[in-house]
């Protein structure tokens, strides 16, 4: 938690001293073109500069760090977003507006060549061409962190129609539905109406609580709740909790996919030991450390930590918990939903 908190500190630094330097380079060089006499503008000039080339090694150092570590999300996430894809083409056209005045300040600085006001008026103009990227890289890194612009990428195996994602929660299971623009879609059936007596005594046995110290008895059902403009029912249980509360696994099993889509962000899906039920862990802050894929899972390990990625409110981060009975395919991506308020609170009333 400290290295991710000092990297995303020394991150947004770099971008704050980076965007002041190459501003005050332009600016120190206007002054040199208003003022040719005045010696001083020009080392502002090549001062500015310093600063900018320092924060542009640090930003860059951070950033790779924190991608290819998943300090602040799975790498999987950037690699499906357009606005990181954005953020990078920037911030490749900033680079390679920058060799040239980079080259050319470098001569100045070693007495190789001395400024001109051609030159001058054109590194000027750069420096604010590239003050007006950087700003636009920091919008596009907003965008990426609240999970808009982001590529669903649907498993190979799953037909695309399974693939697709609602704006709360996974993929609804695929029924027939009869709707016009006047007439809303039929609602799916309510969790409770697919669980069968096997159903809770098993469940009831298997599964526990997902985040620690919370009343079961405090929850309140939400499976029912419609949602995406009263067009599907949520059918899942969302359980509020501060950002960074850890999340468990609620059963022995196996963990059998670990996916990032603009609805749920960063996910889990596990499978209970008899490869029956699936669950399903939402709007994850991150993974836990060394979570993969493939790996067995039991009762009570750490699987990661509440948040608000994907499509949830970042001032309400919460883990949205979904538990599915699978067909005999055994596909992770598809299966009957089952409410897990009455599962984890079988005594108490439902509210």
């Amino acid at each position: 938690m400290t290295l991710r908190l000092v990297l995303a500190w020394l991150h947004l630094l770099a971008l704050a001293v980076g965007l002041g330097g190459v501003w005050a380079r332009g600016r120190a060089l206007n002054d040199s073109l208003r003022h040719p006499a005045d010696p001083r503008a020009i080392r502002r000039a090549l001062v500015g500069d310093t600063w900018w080339g320092i924060a542009a090694l640090v930003w860059l150092a951070t950033g790779l760090w924190r991608l290819m570590a998943g300090t602040e999300k799975a790498p999987s996430y950037y690699v499906q977003s357009n606005a990181f894809a954005l953020k990078m083409a920037l911030f490749l056209v900033v680079l390679a507006l920058e060799i040239w005045p980079a080259t050319t300040l470098m001569r100045w600085r070693r007495k190789k060549a001395e400024p001109d006001a051609r030159d001058v008026g054109r590194i000027e103009i750069i420096s604010y061409v590239q003050c007006a990227l950087v700003v636009t890289m920091a919008l596009a890194a907003v965008t990426m962190a609240r999970g808009y612009g982001a590529r669903t990428v649907a498993p190979a195996a799953a037909p695309a129609s399974d693939s697709a994602s609602t704006d709360d929660s996974i993929r609804a299971s695929a029924s027939p539905r009869d709707s016009t623009e006047d007439d809303p879609p039929t609602p799916l059936p309510s969790g409770s109406e697919v669980v069968t007596p096997a159903d809770v005594d098993l469940l009831v046995r298997e599964i526990a609580m997902p985040l620690d110290g919370v009343d079961p008895t405090t929850l309140h059902s939400n499976f029912d709740e419609r949602r995406g403009g009263g067009t599907r029912q949520h059918q899942a249980l969302d359980i509020m909790a501060p950002r960074g509360t850890p999340v468990l696994a609620v059963d022995d099993g196996r963990l059998v996919k670990l996916f990032t889509s603009v609805p749920g962000g960063l996910t889990v899906y596990q499978f209970d030991p008899s490869g029956r039920y699936a669950y399903y862990y939402a709007h994850l802050d991150r993974y836990a450390d060394g979570l993969k894929e493939g790996m067995p899972l039991a009762r009570g390990d750490l699987i990661g930590y509440v948040g608000s990625t994907g499509n949830a409110a970042a001032d309400a981060p919460h883990l949205h918990f979904a538990i599915f009975r699978l067909g005999p395919e055994r596909q992770w991506w598809k299966g009957e939903p089952i409410d897990p308020y009455p599962l984890l609170n079988p005594d108490g009333v439902r509210r």
